[in-house]
Protein backbone atom coordinates (compact mmCIF):
# COMPACT_ATOMS: atom_id res chain seq x y z
CA UNK A 1 0.00 0.00 0.00
CA UNK A 2 1.54 3.56 -0.93
CA UNK A 3 2.45 5.79 2.05
CA UNK A 4 0.41 8.79 2.40
CA UNK A 5 2.11 12.10 3.05
CA UNK A 6 0.20 14.93 4.14
CA UNK A 7 2.17 18.82 4.55
CA UNK A 8 1.31 22.06 5.60
CA UNK A 9 -1.37 20.86 8.18
CA UNK A 10 -2.29 23.25 10.98
CA UNK A 11 -2.15 21.75 13.99
CA UNK A 12 -6.05 22.63 14.50
CA UNK A 13 -6.91 20.95 11.31
CA UNK A 14 -4.62 18.03 12.58
CA UNK A 15 -6.06 17.77 16.04
CA UNK A 16 -9.60 17.62 14.52
CA UNK A 17 -8.37 15.26 12.15
CA UNK A 18 -6.82 13.00 14.80
CA UNK A 19 -10.29 13.37 16.71
CA UNK A 20 -11.92 12.33 13.96
CA UNK A 21 -9.98 9.08 13.67
CA UNK A 22 -10.21 7.68 16.96
CA UNK A 23 -14.91 8.94 16.62
CA UNK A 24 -14.75 6.86 13.50
CA UNK A 25 -12.58 4.34 14.95
CA UNK A 26 -9.82 4.12 12.25
CA UNK A 27 -6.66 2.63 12.66
CA UNK A 28 -4.95 4.33 9.68
CA UNK A 29 -4.91 7.62 8.06
CA UNK A 30 -5.62 5.86 4.81
CA UNK A 31 -9.12 4.68 6.27
CA UNK A 32 -10.12 7.67 7.80
CA UNK A 33 -9.81 9.24 4.11
CA UNK A 34 -11.63 5.95 3.35
CA UNK A 35 -14.50 6.44 5.45
CA UNK A 36 -14.58 10.61 4.76
CA UNK A 37 -15.25 10.03 1.15
CA UNK A 38 -17.43 6.61 1.28
CA UNK A 39 -19.83 7.98 3.89
CA UNK A 40 -19.66 11.79 2.81
CA UNK A 41 -18.82 12.73 6.52
CA UNK A 42 -22.25 14.78 7.40
CA UNK A 43 -19.53 17.11 9.81
CA UNK A 44 -17.99 19.82 7.85
CA UNK A 45 -14.29 21.83 8.17
CA UNK A 46 -13.95 25.33 8.20
CA UNK A 47 -10.84 26.01 6.46
CA UNK A 48 -8.92 29.29 6.08
CA UNK A 49 -8.09 31.26 3.19
CA UNK A 50 -4.96 30.17 3.55
CA UNK A 51 -5.11 27.29 4.60
CA UNK A 52 -7.21 26.56 1.20
CA UNK A 53 -4.42 27.77 -0.74
CA UNK A 54 -1.50 25.82 1.16
CA UNK A 55 -3.82 22.73 0.45
CA UNK A 56 -3.90 23.74 -3.61
CA UNK A 57 -0.30 24.12 -3.66
CA UNK A 58 0.44 20.85 -1.82
CA UNK A 59 -2.05 19.39 -4.36
CA UNK A 60 -0.29 20.61 -7.36
CA UNK A 61 2.85 19.54 -6.04
CA UNK A 62 1.78 15.89 -5.52
CA UNK A 63 0.89 16.30 -8.96
CA UNK A 64 3.91 17.27 -10.43
CA UNK A 65 5.64 14.55 -8.30
CA UNK A 66 2.93 11.79 -10.25
CA UNK A 67 4.14 12.91 -13.32
CA UNK A 68 7.86 12.90 -12.45
CA UNK A 69 7.12 9.93 -10.52
CA UNK A 70 5.76 7.98 -14.04
CA UNK A 71 7.65 10.00 -16.70
CA UNK A 72 10.56 7.83 -14.85
CA UNK A 73 9.13 4.50 -14.46
CA UNK A 74 8.12 4.36 -17.75
CA UNK A 75 10.83 1.65 -18.74
CA UNK A 76 10.68 -1.77 -16.70
CA UNK A 77 7.82 -2.22 -14.51
CA UNK A 78 8.18 -1.87 -10.77
CA UNK A 79 8.33 -5.15 -9.61
CA UNK A 80 10.78 -6.05 -12.90
CA UNK A 81 13.20 -3.22 -11.82
CA UNK A 82 12.94 -4.67 -8.09
CA UNK A 83 13.99 -8.44 -9.05
CA UNK A 84 16.56 -6.73 -11.45
CA UNK A 85 18.20 -4.98 -8.45
CA UNK A 86 17.85 -8.09 -6.08
CA UNK A 87 19.58 -10.00 -7.86
CA UNK A 88 22.54 -8.04 -7.72
CA UNK A 89 22.87 -7.67 -4.11
CA UNK A 90 22.95 -11.90 -3.51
Amino acid sequence: MPTLLIKNVSEDLLRELKRLKIDLGCKTWAELLEKLVKSSYKGFFAVSDEELKSMREAVNDFLRLRTTISEMWRGPSVLEEFRRTRRHEG
